[in-house]
């Protein structure tokens, strides 16, 4: 009786063994080899590996022109650094606000205008007319000749923006939003290049203009 019990503790032992093994390959393979265990990180860690061709949504400015996203984007030969916002929101947005505000300058200061730009994009078309985007350039003093703010023109296209760049948008009381925040590198093709995190701000000015001096390099 001994032996039996032993024998089925083994064979026991064994399959969950070879489970366990199992689930460690999985999660392994689904980390991408461990270097990733969110979403978030694994999606940063992959348009690092692979630029991502940006979808062409059709935007509106602070003067009611219409224009396309590949459009704006190749109308400069630069490179973007492209935050996604609401006009209307008084925390999350305003830190990312503050962010460029601090870019902005330092684009300025250094010299930069000819090579980077900042390039805001508001999800919420329905309250973000090009009269709120007026509002919001005039709040924040973007200075047209390196940060920009549009809207989509077309509030249907707002969950393909938002999917294409990994933006996760949560209906929140009296009309606003809590989404996630970070930094995304756009080339004049309009592709995806690098997602910089909030805290990174200090060195995405310096990310980007490697970007821009390796494509002058080709």
């Amino acid at each position: 009786m001994q032996v039996i019990r032993s024998k089925d503790l083994l064979i026991t032992f064994a399959l969950s063994f070879g489970l366990l093994l199992g689930g460690i390959v999985i999660l392994f393979r689904a980390t991408d080899g461990g270097a990733a265990f969110t979403t978030e990180q694994l999606r940063r860690a992959e348009v690092a590996q692979h630029a991502r061709l940006t979808p062409d949504f059709a935007l509106v400015d602070s003067l009611g022109r219409q224009i396309r996203l590949h459009q704006f984007l190749a109308k400069d030969e630069k490179i973007w650094i492209a935050d996604f916002v609401y006009t209307r929101c008084q925390t999350l947005c305003s830190a990312l606000g503050t962010v460029f505000q601090r870019l902005q300058q330092n684009i300025i200061e250094q010299g930069l205008q000819d090579q980077v730009g900042l390039l805001s994009i508001s999800f919420d078309p329905r309250n973000d007319t090009p009269a709120a985007l007026y509002q919001y350039q005039q709040r924040m003093r973007l200075d047209p000749a390196v940060w920009q703010i549009v809207s989509l023109q077309f509030e249907s296209d707002r969950r393909a923006l938002l999917d294409s760049f990994g933006i996760i948008v949560i209906p929140a009381p009296l009309g606003e939003f809590e989404h996630n925040a970070a930094l995304h590198l756009l080339t004049s093709e309009g592709n995806l290049v690098q997602i910089v995190d909030l805290a990174q701000a200090d060195i995405v000015i310096d990310l980007a203009l490697s970007l821009a001096h390796q494509r002058k390099a080709r």
